[in-house]
Parts: structure tokens; sequence; C-alpha cells
């Protein structure tokens, strides 16, 4: 009975959650297939996925996100295997208290994502906080000198709040890992003649990728849905897919409701395949070496 207890206590929200999540999910399936049609044609039929995958405007948006979501990624995967490195390095205190460093790192946690976005607005928009102060020390000339970073074509705005926002989650995901390794390695390596850098890349870091890759797909399974980021960063064309389904939606026209439902259908299967990505790595993965140390 204990082992159950704590399942028994999550099931209301669990049955709450998921019946409005299979409830949307169903019915946005069937509109999209043609089926509850709103406007009363109701029948089966593809068109509208043929119509939604023939669209320029759609796939220069799946295009946009796509890119936006994989370099956004990589790069806070890159930055956050720097960060474990140092940690790595500093796993006793040796340079700075680990207390201090992680409070550092988690700090960016504690900003929600509109907050985050519109900080990184105020910035580096090219009449913001720093072009002023660039302007101010004479660094430049006029605020238009100054890089287009945020609402540009390329993302480059989107993509520093992501990374921003998503290195410290990396970080903190694989530090338990990080803080499991023996000590008595180190000495052993020592002895072989095996540096600190070769260690931690032939050795620590093959111990940390499932949680780093773990990590990788949920940030970029995010990444496809989020709205706000991309809403307030972004350009007007392309758009980020959550973006446009809510311009279609806001739009209030109920002819392009079924091909609003296709795009959400393609952002749900997007997320829950980085769902079930992330449950077989924890599964098969993770588990079996979560058993071997223990």
């Amino acid at each position: 009975m204990e082992k159950i207890k704590k399942y028994i206590y999550l099931m209301p929200a669990v049955i709450f959650i998921s019946l409005f999540f299979i409830y949307g999910f169903v019915y946005g399936l069937l509109q999209s297939f043609g089926l509850n049609n709103i406007m009363g044609e109701s029948g089966f039929t593809l068109g509208y996925y043929e119509k939604v995958l023939k669209s320029e405007k759609f796939m220069d948006s799946l295009s946009f996100t796509a890119k936006m979501a994989l370099a956004s990624s990589s790069l806070s995967l890159i930055i956050s295997i720097v960060l474990l490195f140092f940690l790595y390095l500093n796993l006793e205190g040796r340079y700075l208290k680990v207390g201090y460093v992680r409070r550092i790192i988690e700090s960016p946690l504690l900003v929600p994502y509109l907050v985050a976005s519109y900080l990184i607005l105020i910035l580096f928009l090219q009449s913001g906080f720093i072009s002023r102060i660039m302007v101010a020390a004479g660094i430049i000339e006029s605020y238009m000198e100054f890089p287009i970073i945020t609402n540009d074509e390329k993302g480059r705005g989107i993509m520093l709040a992501y990374i921003w926002k998503t290195c410290p989650f990396i970080v903190m995901m694989s530090f338990p890992v990080l803080q499991r390794i023996n000590r008595k390695w180190d000495s052993v390596a020592y002895i072989f003649g095996v540096g600190r850098v070769r260690f931690f890349f032939e050795v620590v870091l093959p111990l940390l990728a499932p949680s780093l890759i773990i990590s990788f797909f949920i940030i970029i399974s995010y990444m496809f849905t989020a709205f706000e980021t991309p809403y307030i960063l972004g350009v007007t064309y392309p758009k980020a897919l959550a973006v446009m389904a809510y311009d279609i939606y806001s739009k209030g026209n109920l002819s392009e409701r079924p091909n609003l439902m296709v795009i959400n259908m393609f952002i749900s299967v997007i997320s829950i395949t980085g769902g079930a990505i992330v449950y077989c790595i924890y599964k098969f993965v993770i588990g079996k070496n979560q058993r071997a140390w223990d």
C-alpha cells in the first residue's frame, strides 16, 4: 500500500489534466480531418493536410522553427558542457564555493520566459539599454550602428533568450550525475598520466551523456511549441509555428479552423515524439546506469 500511495495522491491531478488534453487532442484531430467541422461541412478528408503542406507560409514557418530550435538547443548543449567542465574542476570548491556557483547558474531558471523575453528586448533592442550605453561611451556614434539582434529574420534574439534560459536547466539536470562520480578515479587517472581535461572528456562526459541527451530533447520539444518568446522577439515573417497558429486563431475566420488544427497536430506530434524519446532514454539507458551505480 505504501508503494502505491504516492500514485493514488497523484491520480486526481493526472485524470483532470489527461481528460482535458485527450479531449482537446481528439477534437483537434477530428477537425483536421474535416470531421466535426463547426462550419457544418463535415466529412473525412485529407485535403486540409494537403493544403497546409503545400502552403509556402507553413513550410517557411516550419523551417524557421526547426532551424531556430536545433541551433538554440545545440548551442545550449555546448555551453552547458563547458559549464559542467568548470563545475567538475570546482567540484570540491577549489576555486569558488560550490553553493555560490550553483546559485549563479540556476538564477535564470527563476525568471519566467515572458519576463526573460522582455529583458532581452530591452537590453538588445537597437535603441535599447546596451546601445544607449555604447553611444554614451562613444563606442558607436548612433543607435543605427548597433547590430539588429531582436526582431530579426534569423531569430537571434529568440535564440539568445532560449540559450540563457535552457543552459541552467541542462546543467542542473546533469550536475547530480557529476556529483556521484567517484573522486578516487581522478587519482587513478593521475597515476597513469591522464590529465583532468582528458579525464573529463573520456570518462566523465560519457557518464553525463544520457542526461544531456534527455535535456536536449526536452528543450527542443519545448522550443517547437513555445509561443511567448518568438511572439515578442520574432518578426512578422517567417513566424514560429505556435505564433502562426495563434495568428490564424485570433483572426476569427472559422473556415480556417481545420487548417489551424492541422498545424496544431504537427506541433503536438513533435512534442509527443520528443517526450517518447526522453522516456525511452530514461527507461532503457538511465535506468540501467542507475541500477549499475546502485
